[in-house]
């Protein structure tokens, strides 16, 4: 049949199907049109020549879920059904043969295609970690005394996704104003949302869980920044174009395999953070990868870059109290673009090296926002034995090391704790199912208000005097595990009381006790009766909850399915980055079912005249100007430093040609200008007040030594010209007779430090004479001159 490359495509784009897909594109089976993946789904356009081998290869280990064929192009007229077995398939498909070389190019003529949809059944647990061998014996250790060897022993993976916003005018599917701040408030919406099902009928586990907290969403809006788009009371607007070509640009630079089509997707969001349910997002970029050079980590190797999406951004939080959350709308819908890595990061610096290596590669266009917000980093983390856990909205890659090595030791505690209830033969307790209340369908659970109402704690006192329900839950044999540590200054209980907090909305800290904690809480007395009422042996746990009687029950359930986890290890979980490096609950992690097409949005198609102007307009890569700063004398560490930093444009605005004045001059600008930054002088200088200093170091007019103090001085002394700033500095043939009087008067004054050793003395004479000299004469030239000097007066005073 010929290879796809030489088949008449009458001007159709043929692409093999990527290699990652395990399928193969004999010249004799298959040839491929377009190949889409949406998650674990796979729409595939193809012509079949060879059907019975070719579909075999295309549904090998799959279910095909809805299978759609042209009427021109087969003289069976039977329908193919959802969720047909591979051999109705085959069977199907032979009776169209033969189809040869030439009915293959009329297909593709006339566009008689074959579409697939499929999809893996049974879905990979693709958040598992390859290695299942967790190191339990690993002692807990701080940051600063693990090793790379440390983290390989722990199977310590990490990836990220980071999503950056785009400087464009407008946002992406409507026309109001992007980027504005607002805090005025011209009305109020108020929501509650309820989880959809997806293509395949299920509902998304973390759609399931925003559902059970019952939550109140209002929306603070202002007339300037949202529109009836924003309020889900119109469809969306053509998507802004601005905002994918700069994203298609951003791809370019990750080496992606760009979408020759956008289409638009639906993100299920229930935390309410979007007025609609759902984020529209859409993939412009598959499968790239970029050089990933830490000279300070010994990494020269690739980043691989998985997925690449342009999306809307959505609302800021204002307050999240109990079963309302309040957000302000002015963020919502701001381009976002989302680069997900492959989790090749083997430590948490690689993880911060890889998070500033994104930002930088997306800086380079100068078309995304900066400041608070604008850039935030979501990281996945798993060790051995575990799986992908999200810390989510890192604002500042300096704390991704810290939080990402605490991470990756909960997850090692908490595989401990499995581990230990493995060896105590403990099963998971069961989950009740009933209504209205837990502690009417379930024998682990009790309402405890009768049997604590003479306690004289005072939360549980006031909580009673409200009227909230007090709830025990028992926890067959977890005693002493609720108190072991999983986070610095956090136990095992905390995974608990913030689930419950999150689902339950409980905000009357604190609405939680267990009975790992003794001389604390209950008394003696107060325990013995709920034992006795929950028939606890020794070996069981309790925790006591108190709220309404609505989160009580929600919060005792939490806090058994919370029980059944711990029997799995680590639950799939999103969690909440704090400063101190430690986290807490979020939601549960998102998986594909809350990914559906967009109806209301048409796909877009990438015209090739866009990608031709993006890539005649492509700025400069990092690892090129990395290569660039090399090639100018300075060593990898040097290059990537600059290369980084925020005045590397202003480097570049030098011109420098020669190898010395570069390696000084970047050298000053990486000590100097922090400084002054942090003064409250400006950031930068202007480029004309540095060039003269430039070119006078290249002609040796200026020595290299005084380039750090002449820095100091334009930085300071803004108000003076240039020239009289140099003055100064600048050599002259008057230097030398200069040189000459200021040894005199020195050697002079040093009789009075006859008795100081040698070499004080030098350095005392150097700092009498080297001022006035700076920039105009060599220094070690004026240290022999001196010692001569000093050694002829002292000799001519002792005879």
């Amino acid at each position: 049949m010929g290879t796809p490359s030489s088949l008449d495509t009458s001007g159709h784009e043929l692409r093999p199907l990527p290699p990652a897909h395990g399928v193969t594109t004999s010249s004799s089976t298959l040839v491929w049109l377009r190949a889409r993946e949406w998650s674990a789904s796979v729409w595939v356009w193809a012509v079949i020549a060879a059907p019975s081998e070719a579909v075999e290869a295309v549904v090998r280990g799959c279910v095909v879920v809805g299978v759609g064929v042209s009427q021109d192009i087969a003289d069976t007229r039977e329908p193919f059904q959802p969720r047909q077995s591979l051999p109705s398939i085959v069977s199907i498909v032979q009776r169209q043969q033969p189809l040869g070389l030439w009915y293959a190019r009329d297909v593709l003529a006339s566009e008689h295609l074959l579409c697939f949809r499929l999809s893996m059944s049974p879905r990979p647990p693709g958040d598992l970690n390859p290695r299942r061998d967790p190191a339990l014996d690993f002692p807990d250790k701080d940051l600063s005394e693990m090793s790379f060897e440390d983290y390989e022993r722990l199977g310590f993976l990490g990836g990220l996704e980071v999503h950056q916003q785009l400087s464009t005018e407008g946002k992406l599917f409507c026309r109001c104003p992007a980027g504005r701040r607002v805090t005025n408030v011209d009305a109020e919406v108020l929501r509650h949302m309820r989880p959809t099902l997806s293509e395949l009928g299920e509902y998304d586990q973390c759609a399931l869980m925003e559902f059970k907290t019952r939550k109140e969403i209002v929306y603070l809006l202002d007339r300037k920044t949202v529109c009836t788009y924003e309020i889900d009371d119109t469809p969306p607007f053509p998507v802004d174009l601005a905002a994918v070509k700069i994203g298609l640009q951003i791809g370019r630079l990750f080496g992606l395999n760009l979408a020759s089509e956008l289409h638009v997707m639906r993100k299920q969001y229930l935390d309410g953070s979007i007025p609609t349910g759902f984020q529209r997002t859409g993939m412009l970029g598959l499968t790239g990868e970029i050089p990933f050079r830490v000279p300070e980590l010994g990494i020269d190797r690739k980043l691989r870059i998985r997925q690449f999406s342009l999306e809307e951004d959505s609302c800021r939080e204002v307050s999240d109290v109990g079963h309302r959350i309040t957000f302000r709308t002015d963020r919502l819908g701001t381009p976002l673009t989302e680069v997900v890595t492959e989790p090749d990061l083997k430590t948490p610096w690689e993880i911060q090296a890889a998070g500033r290596l994104i930002a930088r590669v997306a800086r380079t266009t100068k078309k995304v926002c900066r400041g608070p917000g604008a850039a935030r980093q979501d990281v996945n983390v798993s060790v051995a034995g575990s799986r992908r856990i999200e810390l989510k909205g890192v604002g500042h890659h300096r704390r991704l090391p810290q939080l990402t090595h605490i991470e990756a030791f909960r997850q090692l505690n908490l595989l401990r704790v499995r581990e230990e209830l493995r060896k105590r033969g403990i099963d998971a307790p069961p989950v009740p199912e009933g209504r209205p209340f837990a502690w009417t369908s379930s024998p682990l659970v009790i309402e405890a208000g009768a049997l604590v109402k003479r306690s004289d704690y005072a939360p549980l006192k006031d909580a009673l005097d409200r009227g909230d329900t007090v709830v025990a839950v028992r926890l067959p044999g977890f005693a002493g595990l609720l108190g072991r540590r999983t986070q610095p200054g956090i136990t095992f209980a905390r995974e608990f009381s913030e689930r419950v907090r999150v689902i339950a909305c409980l905000t009357d800290r604190p609405f939680f006790i267990h009975s790992d904690v003794r001389d604390y809480g209950l008394g003696p007395a107060e325990w013995r009766a709920l034992h006795s009422a929950l028939e606890a042996e020794e070996e069981d746990a309790i925790i006591v909850v108190w709220g309404p009687s609505g989160d009580a029950d929600t919060a005792s359930r939490e806090i058994l399915i919370r029980a059944q986890e711990a029997h799995e290890g680590v639950p799939s979980e999103t969690r909440q980055a704090y400063l101190d490096g430690t986290s807490g609950f979020e939601r549960m992690l998102p998986g594909p079912d809350r990914m559906y097409p967009d109806t209301d949005t048409p796909p877009l198609p990438i015209r090739d005249e866009w990608l031709a102007e993006i890539e005649a307009s492509l700025p400069e890569l990092p690892w090129d100007r990395e290569d660039r700063y090399v090639k100018l004398g300075l060593s990898l560490l040097e290059a990537s430093e600059l290369a980084a930093a925020p005045w590397a444009d202003l480097f570049d605005e030098m011109e420098v040609a020669d190898k010395r004045v570069a390696r000084r001059l970047a050298h000053a600008f990486r000590k100097r200008l922090p400084h002054h930054a942090r003064q409250g002088r400006m950031a930068l200088p202007y480029p004309d007040r540095v060039k003269p200093l430039v070119r006078d170091l290249e002609s040796g007019t200026i020595r290299l030594e005084a380039c750090d103090v002449v820095l100091d001085e334009i930085m300071e002394r803004t108000s003076v010209p240039g020239s009289e700033l140099l003055a100064p500095f600048r050599r002259t043939t008057q230097s030398s007779k200069t040189l000459d009087a200021l040894i005199d008067e020195t050697v002079k004054a040093a009789a009075a430090l006859s008795n100081r050793p040698k070499d004080v003395l030098i350095r005392w004479a150097m700092g009498k004479v080297m001022p006035s000299l700076l920039g105009q004469v060599d220094p070690s030239e004026v240290a022999k001159k001196l010692e001569t000097a000093l050694a002829s007066f002292f000799k001519k005073g002792a005879a």
